[in-house]
């Protein structure tokens, strides 16, 4: 298992922009975009593998936001006791996309496609950080105690709310 923090605060992965020029159309990352995965890719350098990770994998992260200045100190309370939740932008899945490719590019694993359970939150905190845990897939179903499902077996997995 590789854990670490990132004392950053999470970005999300932004669209590509598109400029056109005559006939042609030319997708491109913004000098923002960029600066974010530099400074992400910088802070993973430490953790990264000797060699990337093979087979099935789990994603566990906590995109910790920090708590908006404007808010208040009841708001503020409520934020950091967990009642309260950044449901707002960036968004939970723009998150992860930056996340899964900057570890892609630092080489944790050959390709993202190898992530086969992602759980991730976004929750507030006093500073931003990024909470990271990579993981064997086996692992992950062994400490879930669920096996997965066999042809024909719908209860293997249960869905959300079904006992």
């Amino acid at each position: 298992m590789i854990k670490f923090t990132l004392p950053i605060v999470p970005t999300a992965q932004a669209r590509p922009k598109v400029a056109v020029s005559g006939k042609f159309a030319q997708a491109y990352k913004t000098e923002g975009q960029k600066a974010n995965e530099r400074t992400l890719e910088a802070c993973l350098k430490d953790f990264a593998p000797k060699a990337p990770l093979s087979g099935p994998l789990a994603l566990d992260f906590i995109a910790a936001l920090p708590i908006p200045a404007s808010a208040s100190r009841k708001v503020r309370e409520a934020m950091l006791a967990g009642h309260e939740f950044p449901a707002k932008k960036p968004d939970l899945d723009n998150i992860a996309k930056q996340l899964k490719d900057a570890m892609t590019r630092m080489q944790f694993w050959i390709d993202d496609a190898q992530i086969v359970i992602l759980r991730c939150k976004k929750v507030y905190a006093p500073t931003g950080f990024w909470q990271v845990a990579v993981y064997p897939a086996v692992v992950a179903a062994a400490v879930s105690g669920r096996r997965p499902p066999t042809d024909g077996d719908s209860r293997a997995m249960p869905l959300m709310g079904r006992g």
